[in-house]
């Protein structure tokens, strides 16, 4: 088979002009609620009981309504927020009237997905620029969670965090919380005193989740767009905007039969806000002891796995540097052209670990512009270890954008490398009504030392539409052979692919089911020199079944072809020929509701593989023993058998957390593969004396089997004291 992108170069044109028509007609057709801010001289004492006399003085919101599972009704159970703010900060409370035994609280964990939780959420948009904003949630047991959002709402750096306070506690008719976020967690601007604000409440028992202001069945989840208006937020002021965290870390490094090599050291984090909107950050000999490792994974692919940033410093402010088809659309796409991935900082050509001497950043907004800058030193060979990324973007119309990104240096080898990019994002909550959609077009160039400067770009287009009932999308990108991204994530050039897909869901809403989906999606990858087909996949989704119980089940059945240019070694010593193959896979997939004490996932996949036979199973199971205990597994195999080998490939995966309280956590962790054939241990005991201060015990080892047993083979333990002081 040959295709090329020249067919659907043929219709881009015709999809460029009549999304520019459709988002250039759309207009703002909602009103918007209001809440206007009280300014209190005796703030709220933050202890989860929202029985502070100045409480009777704040704005009170009652009327919250239902996106699910009954669209437009009232919610179910009383609902009240609170609202006022003083020169400082601003106060949120919180009271849910629900029956006692049928609340869902499990997480104590700082920080921890509340996804299986009873909680209340608040979106701010600080810029009221109905883009970008923050999250903030909390649930019955003082549980929080936050995030910084971009692209109104669609992305979620849930790794952002930001120094707030709350508490809650459950009572005789529900539970009730209190939260604090000082204005100088937060970037805004002064000029302006209405900020986007929206609340939602989730009742897990009920499947129901319900908004403060009123939204349609279209609105995404952390959707800005639509938020109401907070007015009146005068004389709040963000200090002078100077924060420093000075570090201690001690501990050791072990190998076996060698001694402890003992470690001292000490770095500093220093932000400062240069405007409301503007700010600068500098870290010194930076320690990233309390990461949490990676879940292993065992690559039965060609190409390179995506593994997930999870240093503060990178996450803080990296919805700025996102770029090209990064800033919407199919996770599973943006994971394969991303022109900066600051998860290739700090690591070798090996992937090995590099200590970052120091590191600079620049991010926020000015007007309409959205600027990140960045700049790394790291220990590698000297003249290899500068690295430069710049990223500009501008606002215009409600939710569109046009920028530009740069970066130079080179993770992937000791050549020069620098990328250039532009892309032009139009977007709109409002097409047709109350639709989402989405155009996106990005093109870049690299220049590589020793390469030449032709075929060395990418470019892509591509169109969303995330809707309840239907959701579609369709794209083009396109990998020249010569392109190199050497500070991003690109595992295969020389490539165009086509992708896309639609889904149909109507909600039934009896007969105990909630909502039936269906549909499919295609991705299709040639060779971008001979345009022969390499790739291709094809995924049909007969039915999906949402139950009003909270359950999931859903069947795919999967066609795929590869064609393998030379013979790849897939696992240990098993060898797939070069060749052709198309075979057939089927999955089902079962998810249980998550607000039960007992609850988890699991997927059967089978069929062919190759021109052999493939079956995958995997278990995740969680059990949670009241409040203070959380038992969790993960199990994953894949049986393959093939003409000439055949083989298992094994994950398991274990969590067991003691949650002492919200700011008092032990977190252990133990996995194994059988492809490395080695366990890996980490223990982290977090104790947070107030949000920015905190001491943490972290333990790493890893494991390997001697004489029928296992063995330490390399362990470390660090010791780290972290202190924040915001002036």
């Amino acid at each position: 088979m040959i295709f090329t992108g020249r067919i659907f170069y043929s219709i881009t044109q015709k999809i460029v002009a009549v999304s520019f028509l459709l988002l250039s007609l759309t207009v703002l057709s909602h009103s918007q609620s209001q809440i206007n801010a009280v300014r209190v001289d005796t703030p709220p004492d933050i202890d989860g009981k929202v029985d502070d006399a100045v409480w009777s003085n704040a704005f009170m919101i009652n009327e919250f309504y239902q996106q699910e599972p009954n669209h437009g009704a009232p919610v179910s159970e009383r609902t009240e927020v609170y609202v006022c703010y003083d020169s400082k900060s601003i106060y949120f409370g919180f009271k849910c009237w629900d029956d006692l035994e049928k609340i869902s609280a499990k997480e104590m964990l700082y920080d921890a997905k509340l996804t299986n939780d009873d909680r209340m959420r608040i979106l701010i948009d600080t810029y009221l620029n109905r883009r970008t904003g923050y999250y903030f949630a909390i649930n019955p047991l003082g549980s929080k969670n936050d995030a910084s959002l971009s692209n109104d709402g669609s992305s979620k750096n849930e790794d952002w965090d930001g120094i707030w306070y709350g508490k809650a506690h459950i009572t005789d008719w529900g539970w009730e919380a209190e939260v604090a976020i000082p204005f100088m967690t937060l970037g805004f601007d002064k000029s302006n005193d209405s900020w986007g604000i929206k609340f939602s409440r989730e009742i897990e028992h009920k499947v129901e989740t319900s908004y403060w202001p009123k939204v349609n069945i279209n609105t995404q989840a952390n959707q800005l767009s639509n938020a109401g208006l907070l007015t009146g937020l005068k004389d709040i002021s963000q200090g002078i905007g100077l924060s420093l965290s000075p570090y201690l870390v001690t501990g050791f490094d072990r190998k076996r039969s060698e001694e402890p090599d003992y470690k001292l050291t000490a770095g500093l984090d220093v932000s400062y806000q240069i405007t409301p909107g503007m700010k600068a950050s500098v870290t010194l000999n930076t320690d990233f002891a309390e990461t949490e490792v990676d879940n292993r994974q065992i690559n039965l692919t060609r190409f390179s796995l995506h593994y997930p940033e999870k240093r503060n410093f990178f996450l803080d402010g990296a919805n700025f540097f996102q770029f090209g088809n990064e800033t919407g659309g199919n996770k599973t796409i943006q994971e394969k052209v991303i022109t900066f991935f600051s998860r290739r900082m700090g690591l070798d050509t090996l992937g090995q670990p590099v200590p970052i001497n120091y590191a600079a950043k620049f991010t926020g907004m000015a007007g309409n512009w959205n600027i990140g800058a960045l700049y790394i030193n790291d220990d590698r060979e000297k003249g290899m270890n500068n690295f430069y990324v710049t990223r500009v973007s501008h606002n215009f119309w409600k939710q569109s954008s046009i920028g530009f990104i740069g970066t130079y240096g080179n993770t992937l080898g000791p050549e020069t490398n620098f990328v250039a990019g532009l892309d032009l994002k139009l977007a709109t909550s409002d097409f047709l009504g109350d639709k989402n959609a989405t155009l996106i077009l990005f093109g870049q160039k690299s220049f590589t030392e020793e390469l030449p400067n032709s075929n060395n770009g990418s470019y892509g287009i591509q169109v969303d539409s995330p809707n309840d009932l239907v959701k579609a999308n369709l794209g083009y990108y396109r990998v020249e052979k010569d392109f190199v991204a050497g500070m991003g994530f690109v595992p295969r050039t020389d490539i165009n692919e086509t992708f896309g897909g639609l889904t149909l869901g109507p909600r039934l809403n009896r007969y105990g089911i909630f909502q039936i989906s269906a549909g499919g999606e295609f991705s299709i990858i040639t060779n971008a020199s001979t345009n022969y087909l390499e790739t291709r996949e094809i995924k049909l989704q007969p039915v999906g079944i949402r139950f009003l119980s909270g359950d999931q089940l859903t069947y795919s059945l999967v066609n795929q072809y590869e064609y393998l240019k030379e013979d790849f070694n897939i696992f240990n010593d098993a060898v797939i020929s070069a060749g052709s193959y198309s075979w057939w896979q089927n999955e089902i997939k079962l998810e249980t509701k998550g607000a039960r004490d007992i609850w988890g996932e699991f997927t059967y996949g089978f069929g062919n593989f190759y021109d052999g036979k493939q079956k995958d199973i995997e278990i995740v199971a969680n059990w949670k023993i009241g409040a203070p205990f959380l038992f969790a597994c993960r199990l994953k195999r894949n049986i393959i058998d093939l003409p000439e080998h055949s083989f298992t490939a094994n994950v398991y995966q274990f969590n067991a957390n003691i949650l002492f309280s919200p700011n008092l956590t032990l977190y252990n962790f133990i996995q194994y593969d059988n492809e490395s054939s080695t366990i890996g241990l980490q223990s982290r005991f977090r104790w947070i004396l107030k949000p920015g201060n905190e001491i943490l015990f972290v333990w790493n080892s890893k494991y390997v089997e001697s004489d029928a047993r296992y063995i330490t083979d390399t362990g470390s333990l660090r010791f780290k004291i972290k202190y924040n002081i915001r002036f």
